[in-house]
């Protein structure tokens, strides 16, 4: 099925919308400025997006949507957040694996740090990257239940959040932005999560 007029013409505004991001930053971030990327006047990009935070949430939305899809793929796993059934050690390797490989592209650090910047002054950007934050965590979460199905779900939120935030902190430092990824290092990420996931380390 092709896509509509209208689906096509937003991807091509998201498009634009990540590539400034990318190469002028949030200091260059305004309607005005993602409009010129995109060649439309600012009240055509208004008509698909009101806000500028209605344009960051459907970025990062997309950007979550991506990322679940090439995860589902490269770990050969259910992804959704009521995806049910067990997980195995090799399960969680697969996906932990894949989820540090999606966190590498220097591209996507570099968004994600500048609608973190953006946030920072702009109310309204923090609620669309809180958003984001609750719909990755809220995977995240699902994915922890299949693993240690009888732990409450406030337990189960806690661990969510601690894995979301061990994985986009090492976005960060493993990025060449800081330079910190070894082979050793990403094994023992890739344990810790493990731990978490499954109440154990490795081997017990």
């Amino acid at each position: 099925m092709t896509e509509s007029k209208g689906a096509l013409r937003k991807a091509a505004l998201l498009d634009a919308a990540e590539n400034v991001l990318v190469t002028k930053g949030n200091a260059h971030a305004a309607m005005r400025d993602f409009a010129a990327a995109a060649g439309v006047s600012v009240g055509h990009l208004q008509h698909y997006f009101p806000t500028r935070a209605d344009l960051i949430r459907a970025v990062l939305e997309r950007s979550l949507d991506r990322s679940l899809q090439r995860l589902a793929e490269e770990a050969t796993l259910d992804l959704g957040v009521g995806a049910s059934g067990g997980l195995t050690r090799q399960d969680s390797a697969r996906l932990l694996t894949a989820l540090l490989h999606e966190h590498s592209a220097l591209e996507d650090v570099k968004m994600h740090l500048e609608i973190w910047a953006m946030a920072s002054a702009d109310p309204q950007a923090a609620d669309a990257l809180r958003s984001f934050y609750a719909q990755y965590a809220a995977h995240v979460a699902g994915v922890v239940r299949r693993g240690r199905p009888d732990l409450p779900e406030v337990e189960l939120a806690g661990i969510a959040a601690a894995i979301v935030s061990l994985f986009e902190g090492a976005a960060v430092t493993r990025s060449d932005i800081a330079g910190l990824r070894t082979e050793p290092g990403d094994k023992a990420i890739i344990h810790a999560a493990q731990w978490l996931i499954h109440g154990q380390a490795p081997g017990q």
